[in-house]
């Protein structure tokens, strides 16, 4: 995770938004969205949790920023649990993903509707069956990102940003 650590620290600059993508009924999926639970209010970044339909939110995400965080469970090859940071050019030719759009589109369409750095920090699924719980090894990793960006995004004295959820509402 200390890698993961350092490609945070060089990647996060300026104003950031963090976009949770993923289906809370379908086991590790749910790890972008469970990650904005575990930072909405704690960061200065922008929180939006996209659910499973990241495309309905791209204009939220696209607001004036310096750069865009994906976070959505997705099957590189990796350990369960492992985490990677990927920009668009870095990202595998295929890649295992239960949403429809592309993430390689997303992060093309974000990049060029707003000018920011856009990233994606990728944790490897054990199984994103529907109903099933998340395994203990995605729910270690949310949790162990969620503490670098804490740490990384500390929130400023002038308030925590409002999260927007899945439906598009302010919290």
């Amino acid at each position: 995770m200390q890698a993961t650590a350092r490609m945070l620290d060089e990647c996060l600059n300026g104003d950031t938004v963090i976009v949770g993508i993923g289906n809370r009924w379908r086991g590790d999926d749910a790890a972008g969205p469970a990650l904005i639970d575990r930072l909405s209010g704690r960061v200065s970044a922008r929180c939006l949790d996209a659910g499973d339909a990241p495309e309905r939110h791209l204009g939220a995400a696209a607001d004036p920023t310096d750069t865009i965080l994906l976070v959505d469970a997705v099957d590189f090859g990796g350990a369960p649990g492992q985490v990677a940071v990927f920009a668009e050019p870095d990202l595998p030719d295929r890649f295992g993903t239960t949403h429809d759009v592309p993430l390689r589109v997303l992060m093309s369409y974000l990049q060029a509707q707003s000018g920011a750095a856009v990233f994606l920090l990728g944790i490897q699924p054990t199984h994103t069956a529907f109903g099933a719980p998340m395994s203990g090894e995605v729910r270690a990793s949310v949790e162990l990102v969620a503490q670098m960006l804490t740490a990384r995004l500390a929130r400023t004295p002038a308030g925590p940003r409002r999260a927007i959820s899945e439906e598009g509402e302010s919290q």
